[in-house]
């Protein structure tokens, strides 16, 4: 027997966007934040990681997202867990700026 069938994984797409944010922010490649979470925590396979990108588009697939995948990618990125599952007020500055300076967006200063 089947789960229930679900056609829009929120989470899962708001974790997407925000891996996907983050990881430009600190100028990583997919398969560089790949490589990141092999040091850092249980690896992220690079497929993964572009599955979930890929599904933070409104148009594409959602993919459910592992908790341990949640974890290591956070981990690697620097923030926590609650921050990849959150979606920002901001995603140009993902809410925290860099010390001295304000987002020129939403201009939020550190």
């Amino acid at each position: 027997m089947r789960g229930p069938r679900t056609d829009d994984l929120t989470v899962s797409r708001t974790v997407g966007a925000n891996v996907a944010t983050l990881r430009t922010l600190h100028g990583w490649s997919q398969r560089a934040l790949a490589r990141q979470t092999e040091i850092t925590g249980k690896p992220v396979g690079f497929s993964t990681i572009c599955r979930m990108e890929r599904a933070s588009d409104p148009e594409a697939s959602p993919v459910a997202v592992y908790v341990d995948d949640v974890v290591s990618l956070a981990t690697a990125l620097g923030v926590t867990p609650q921050r990849l599952i959150t979606a920002p007020n901001c995603r140009a500055c993902m809410d925290n700026p860099p010390a001295g300076f304000a987002c020129r967006t939403c201009g939020a200063e550190a």
